[in-house]
């Protein structure tokens, strides 16, 4: 501990590092028994896309993947930094938590003072993983708050400090950075920048806008061309286009989206945030003066989740409702302090530490969950996450590295796991299954692929959650699968989901086929 201060700032210094301490140890709690589970979908599809970007292989040409490029090199260099690791992706992304958490808090300070700014870095790093720490995984979301963040806080860097050239520079790179992790959050980069735009025009002349926008443009050219350059070099980007806008088109139109996944949402936060609820509506009591552009970015953020039924697309708004939340909190608090005559530093603090702990409540029977209890208590017995390990060593000891394997469902963390090439780039159902114009063509590729590559081995998903079948979903696939599967492979084993856990059989029963949710084929010696 430093001795150099005066007395006077001492217990300050002390206070100010025992917050940094207890952030830090919440910040881990949250994730000590989850880093490690087994991969999701959404991961297996990343980590797979991942890994033929190390072979040189272009993905969305040999792995179909709705999200832009960023996420793929996020992961690729966590590999390149621990390989082998299953989870060094989510400690990565943990790492572009932390800090896109510091940046919040710099730029709230500057905003609304130091009291805000420990209040809303609370309440962020609880928010972050969602209710009963339902976002764990390294998606998209975890990895854009940090070029996102580094926008907004150099622009109010720039408010409270001044013009720096390496202002715009930074904040054009953030922002293709930004964008191509989700196209989505394309409006609300616009709407930082036009407001910046017009911060300058009301105050300086046109030249020291032009002064800005040329670093601005360097570093977007620069970031555009680092994440582009590669799929452009291969096929013009042709099949990032169709993968990540075509399809996307089409899928923004299913179920996934609409007002009945936002209201399934807003019910989960309501349930165990309603007090942050109502704080946020308390900022507005006597609202602070910059607090209407925080206000404005919540509501941009809210509009980039389209409305989804997914979780995790809500990962976007917890920054901007921290910052709503922290600043309701202090109004509520001077408010009462006034009418108790008491300091409205201890009213404030008061009620920060209950809103904490409020929103912590649904979170504390998952901190204390043993890591080996804590995949299953999430997802239930029957888990594809945590069978595709096994399935994945029995694929190892059954195939050669450079053997085909074809995921008849939507588990790609099996590929990953067994370090194996598909036959085809449709490494998901979904895109085959999601009623689409494109879906019968898609339905064709596929068969045509494992006619053309046939796998050596065949494992079927048998959850519909792995498919997502609806009555209009073409049936072409499924029927040709059927007599693919009959003809030329036979059935090895399966797993077996039981009340703990599971068990691996084979060979595998009828009986227990009817119960199994993976189930292993292996391709006939030719001419039998």
């Amino acid at each position: 501990m430093p001795t150099n201060f005066p007395q006077s700032r001492r217990p300050r210094t002390i206070w100010k590092w025992l917050g940094f301490a207890g952030i830090g140890v919440l910040f881990v709690a949250l994730r000590w028994n989850n880093f490690n589970a087994p991969l999701t979908r959404d991961e297996g599809e990343y980590a797979y896309a991942a890994q033929l970007l190390d072979r040189g292989v272009a993905p969305y040409k040999h792995a179909f993947l709705q999200k832009p490029p960023m996420v793929i090199y996020s992961y690729a260099f966590a590999d390149w930094l621990s390989p082998q690791c299953h989870w060094s992706p989510r400690i990565l992304a943990g790492v572009f938590v932390a800090l896109a958490t510091a940046l919040l808090g710099y730029a709230v300070q500057l905003d609304f003072g130091t009291s805000v700014a420990w209040i809303a870095i609370w309440l962020v790093t609880v928010m972050i993983p969602a209710p009963e720490i339902g976002q764990f995984a390294a998606n998209t979301e975890m990895f854009l708050l940090l070029p996102l963040l580094t926008i907004i806080a150099v622009f109010i860097r720039e408010q409270h400090r001044g013009y720096r050239p390496w202002h715009w520079l930074v904040a054009g790179f953030a922002a293709i950075a930004a964008v191509f992790y989700k196209y989505t959050v394309l409006p609300l980069v616009t709407f930082i920048f036009i407001a910046w735009v017009l911060k300058i025009a009301r105050t300086q002349d046109a030249r020291q806008l032009v002064r800005r926008l040329f670093p601005a443009g360097i570093g977007a050219a620069t970031a555009g061309a680092l994440t582009l350059g590669f799929f452009i070099f291969h096929d013009g980007g042709r099949q990032l286009w169709e993968c990540t806008v075509l399809f996307n088109r089409h899928y923004v139109q299913s179920g996934n989206f609409g007002l009945l996944g936002f209201w399934f949402n807003l019910k989960s936060f309501w349930s165990a945030w309603w007090i942050l609820f109502l704080f946020s509506g308390a900022a507005f009591l006597r609202p602070a003066a910059r607090i209407w552009f925080w206000a404005c970015v919540f509501v941009g953020a809210l509009l980039c989740t389209s409305a989804s039924i997914y979780e995790h697309y809500y990962i976007l708004l917890m920054p901007f409702w921290a910052v709503l939340a922290a600043n309701g909190i202090k109004t509520a608090g001077e408010l009462l302090a006034n009418l108790l005559k008491r300091p409205s530093s201890e009213t404030v603090s008061a009620m920060a530490v209950v809103t904490v702990f409020l929103c912590l409540l649904p979170d504390l029977p998952w901190i204390v969950c043993p890591s080996s209890r804590f995949s299953p208590a999430k997802f239930g017995s029957q888990n594809p996450f945590a069978e595709s390990p096994l399935v994945a060593r029995r694929i190892d000891e059954l195939s050669a590295p450079d053997d085909f394997v074809f995921i008849a469902g939507s588990e790609p963390q099996i590929l990953c796991y067994a370090h194996r090439l598909s036959p085809t780039r449709f490494i998901t159902m979904y895109p085959l299954m999601i009623p689409s114009p494109l879906a019968p063509e898609y339905q064709r590729e596929v068969i045509q692929d494992l006619e053309q590559r046939p796998p050596t081995l065949i494992v079927l998903a048998r959850s519909n959650t792995s498919w997502l079948r609806e009555k209009t979903s073409p049936k072409d696939f499924l029927l040709q699968l059927k007599v693919l599967l009959g003809r030329d492979y036979t059935r090895v084993g399966g797993f077996v989901p039981a009340a703990t856990n599971g068990f691996w059989v084979e060979p595998l029963s009828d009986m227990q086929f009817d119960r199994s949710s993976l189930v292993l084929f292996k391709r006939k010696p030719v001419g039998k």
